[in-house]
């Protein structure tokens, strides 16, 4: 997303990811199926405008790569965090399976169903009511597709994007009794549905496997304590239905950089975390009571022709650009009634 650009740019990656061919997202497309889409554009911000559509391997290979040659850093690659100890002395023990690392700081940043923040007992949830995602990318002919499109059907959202290349990843999200058709026909189920939702994808070639992930909310009691830190979806997550993962993760790495300078690192980092994802949370939260409530959806349609600006300030604040203040009483009511 667009608010991820400004790390990716200071830490020299930008060029190198467009330059091997990820597309600019310019925005979001959503609406019902059969009924025309309407488009919300990002906004914009100290000239950021448009995000970047990157396959996740190909992220972590040119992440992988700098990383590689980075003269301030040993890399040690293939190599798994098997736990995390605190010692008497206050430094942090790290158990890997190539031997022990001790380190002043340790960042966690090893996912959505963290095994370290595990150990460490801070994880919360995955709280109810449970959703999941099940995701294929398809290769398709013709010009790429700059938006990232959210089409609504009962229970369920199909959520596409374009990558590199052609290529465009096609993630259905949704609630837990719908993910029971998908007991042991996973690909069928997944490519029947796909294409009966977006009739394109008809023409196109499913390349890779079909993956299934979830649930997804968790949270942690603290994301930093006695030079311990949670950095990214182990940090906290609630769900990719607004594609912050990269972004924030890079937003969040960049503060827990700034807090190591400071007195208090822990609870310098615990403040700039929260600055960095209350809003977007609760803007993801919102979203998410959208998809569950077919006639807010059609309200939202509707609302957008009258007050087009209100849902790019929505993408705004979960962006962290602003806060919900942006967005004015009669706004909401709009939001929230269609009138």
């Amino acid at each position: 997303m667009p608010s991820g650009r400004p790390a990716l740019r200071e830490l020299g990656l930008e060029d190198a990811v467009v330059s091997r061919g990820a597309p600019p997202l310019n925005g979001l497309q959503f609406g019902r199926v059969d009924e025309p889409p309407i488009a919300v554009p990002f906004p914009g911000h100290q000239g950021e405008q448009a995000g970047l559509g990157i396959r996740r391997l190909s992220f972590d290979a040119q992440m992988t790569e700098a990383l590689a040659h980075h003269s301030g850093i040993q890399f040690r690659s293939h190599t798994e965090a098997r736990d995390v100890r605190r010692d008497a002395d206050g430094m942090t023990t790290v158990i890997t399976d190539a031997g022990e690392v001790r380190s002043r700081f340790v960042a966690v940043a090893d996912g959505l169903r963290s095994a370290l923040r595990h150990r460490l007992g801070w994880t919360v949830g995955p709280r109810p009511p449970h959703r999941y995602g099940i995701v294929a990318h398809w290769m398709m002919d013709g010009p790429v597709d700059p938006w990232v499109r959210i089409t609504f059907d009962r229970g369920l959202e199909v959520y596409e994007g374009p990558v590199a290349g052609n290529q465009r990843m096609v993630a259905l999200l949704c609630y837990q009794d719908r993910m029971r058709e998908f007991g042991g026909q996973l690909e069928s189920r997944y490519r029947e549905i796909a294409q009966a939702i977006r009739p394109g994808l008809r023409q196109a070639e499913l390349i890779g496997s079909v993956s299934a992930v979830g649930p997804f909310w968790y949270g942690a009691t603290t994301v930093a304590d006695r030079g311990i830190f949670l950095v990214g979806d182990a940090a906290g997550f609630t769900d990719p239905i607004t594609a912050e993962g990269i972004a924030t993760g890079l937003r969040q790495a960049r503060a827990l950089s700034d807090a190591l300078t400071s007195p208090n690192p822990e609870r310098a980092y615990r403040h700039a975390h929260r600055q960095l994802t209350n809003d977007p949370y609760r803007v993801a939260a919102l979203f998410l009571r959208l998809t569950r409530t077919p006639a807010l959806v059609d309200r939202a349609i509707r609302n957008h022709g009258r007050s087009p600006q209100t849902l790019s300030k929505l993408l705004g604040i979960g962006f962290g650009y602003w806060g919900f203040n942006r967005i004015t009483p009669r706004e909401w009511i709009r939001m929230f009634t269609g009138r």
